[in-house]
């Protein structure tokens, strides 16, 4: 099983605000070489973590992680994603469609703590993304 890890779980995980299991999961699937770190995950860690042991800790995710990086293919998805949202009534921002769609394409599941992933993984739509606890 291949995983993205939205940015929203890395930091949660650098602040220890997982819990152990989640911690015991992400971990295994390291070791399994099984975690993907998405280029606009990388970005939006770039620019939050900015002192030196932060920056250190951001290297060595990327070490773990197996590289992927942005695609045309993901911003159509995402726009797509957008769409179905809307006629739910829900939107989420522009960057968790483009993590979504990035799973999506990767055929890959979503590790994350945001409310609005939980909200549109609950939709039959994209329910495939969802991990399973």
């Amino acid at each position: 099983m291949r995983v993205v890890v939205d940015t929203s779980f890395w930091i949660d995980y650098s602040r220890g605000a997982i819990r152990l299991d989640e911690r015991e999961r992400i971990e295994t699937l390291w070791r399994l070489g099984s975690c993907v770190l998405y280029q606009l995950v990388w970005l939006e860690l770039v620019v939050g973590y900015r002192s030196p042991r932060e920056q250190h800790v951001l290297r060595d995710y990327r070490a773990i992680c197996r590289w992927e990086p942005l695609s045309a293919e993901d911003g159509a998805k995402a726009e797509a994603f957008a769409d179905i949202l809307r006629g739910k009534g829900r939107t989420i921002g522009a960057s968790d469609l483009l993590v979504m769609a990035a799973a999506d394409r990767l055929g890959a599941k979503l590790i994350h703590h945001d409310d609005d992933f939980d909200q549109a993984l609950g939709l039959a739509e994209f329910g495939h993304l969802a991990l399973a606890d």
